[in-house]
């Protein structure tokens, strides 16, 4: 059976603490630097429960599903629950940013007549 990693997981695995309003919120957004996740493992290729935007500047390797995709400068990488995925940083010479949301987040931040389109 594939795994799910929750967005608790993320934060616990990751950072080693959970924000006290993760579950009171109608939704959870937060952004990152990568810089702050130097040296930490990469998860494992599996899908997650929350989405996620990646701005980043150096060589990665990303994995979805059956797909290998390798970034050499700047790259923009969108990830959703649907797709399993995994990224390898092959060089310390990357930085960027990632935001991770909550489909709730998604949901209740729409504008009124905004499509959900899947």
């Amino acid at each position: 059976m594939e795994s799910v990693e929750s967005i608790e997981t993320f934060y616990r695995s990751k950072l080693n603490w959970m924000p006290d309003n993760l579950k009171k919120e109608l939704g959870h957004f937060n952004v990152f630097k990568l810089e702050d996740f130097a040296g930490k493992k990469c998860s494992a290729h599996n899908r997650k429960e929350y989405y996620k935007i990646s701005l980043i500047r150096g060589r990665n390797r990303y994995e979805y599903a059956d797909k290998v995709i390798e970034t050499e400068k700047n790259a923009l990488i969108f990830s959703n629950p649907q797709v399993p995925y995994h990224y390898d940083v092959p060089d310390e010479e990357h930085d960027g940013y990632f935001c991770i949301f909550t489909e709730a987040f998604f949901s209740n931040s729409a504008p009124a007549g905004f499509m959900n389109i899947r």
